[in-house]
């Protein structure tokens, strides 16, 4: 199914204007296979054209995607996650879907193969463009001597070892993992915090095995079923992760209140996951508990959510090289 199918209910061309008017009428997030670009006033035309351009060509080295091109302007929630909602910002233009798909060819070396565009002019005349782009069968692909590539919402600088993978048509899964706070209880002296976490591969037809997942927790214990782990869990039992068999479970972080007033009411979970197959990544979450509610936490977890972080590669989380990661091993 093309991903205009997923994410609009429509094929790509037979998209109009207003059904993208009415997809932001909603708040939207981006994602691994959605990325926005707004067209403010402010700034040229070929900076916007050319983050577009990397954008498409990070969707293609990842899972494929669609980029909005005159979207609303993009802000970030209180995780940290690019939205978009409101009013869109279609701009004056003599592009048209063959002059874009020319530009692609010209830019992405090697040639991407598998992009549609739509052009969706507004009601004064102005212009968005919806992109639509395949995981590519032959990439690396790069644009200006740099390889992009689209992990869990950013389109950033592939790293070395997935270049490699890509040059030698390794086809690596693409897992997420992500916790959430579902509920708190005062017990005793003591906090419950109740969590679910989930692990997804999000790649259609490549499997992971041998996978491993981690959740570390300061302060408090962790509880998972009846055993309890002084603030750090490993599970290597995930022979197999496929892409119809997400990986779901709950566990329970409890902290003595002295302890999380002697922290000054801050809870840091972290989750590091991995496979056979699949980089480790790892998904950081820092909580706030200065005025707690005891009952269900919205699906938003707010207010205590203060920072997420998620899916990171290490090397987003430290700039320190191998030998200082080493060094820091060997130290402590």
């Amino acid at each position: 199914m093309k991903f205009s199918q997923i994410i609009f209910n429509k094929d790509l061309y037979d998209l109009t204007y207003n059904d993208i008017v009415d997809f932001f009428n909603t708040e939207k997030e981006e994602t691994l296979n959605l990325e926005f670009k707004s067209y403010p006033v402010q700034g040229n035309h070929n900076d916007k054209e050319k983050a577009v351009i990397k954008a498409i060509c990070g969707l293609s080295n990842a899972e494929g995607g669609i980029v909005i091109w005159g979207a609303p302007i993009e802000t970030t929630n209180p995780q940290g996650n690019t939205i978009a909602q409101g009013d869109l910002t279609p701009f004056e233009t003599n592009l048209d879907r063959d002059r874009i798909i020319n530009k692609i060819s010209n830019l992405i070396i090697p040639l991407i193969v598998g992009v549609r565009v739509q052009k969706l002019d507004a009601p004064n005349g102005n212009s968005i463009f919806i992109i639509e782009v395949e995981k590519s069968k032959h990439k690396p692909h790069q644009y200006k001597d740099k390889y992009y590539i689209r992990l869990d919402g950013q389109t950033k600088i592939a790293p070395h070892y997935l270049i490699e993978a890509m040059m030698k048509s390794i086809d690596f899964p693409v897992i997420r993992g992500h916790i959430r706070l579902k509920n708190i209880e005062l017990v005793g002296g003591n906090v419950v915090l109740s969590f679910v976490k989930v692990l997804f591969n999000t790649s259609e037809f490549n499997n992971d095995i041998n996978f491993f997942y981690r959740i570390v927790a300061i302060p408090g214990i962790i509880r998972i079923g009846q055993n309890t782990f002084p603030g750090d869990y490993t599970n290597e039992s995930l022979k197999i992760m496929s892409h119809g068999r997400p990986s779901r479970s709950t566990f329970q972080l409890i902290i003595p209140s002295a302890e999380l007033i002697a922290r000054g009411q801050e809870v840091d979970v972290v989750l590091n996951f991995g496979g056979e197959k699949s980089p480790s990544k790892v998904s950081r979450y820092k909580y706030l508990l200065n005025n707690i509610v005891e009952g269900d936490v919205p699906n938003n977890e707010l207010p205590y959510l203060v920072e997420k972080n998620e899916n990171e590669l290490p090397s987003d989380v430290t700039n320190n090289s191998i030998d200082e990661n080493i060094n820091n091993l060997l130290d402590n």
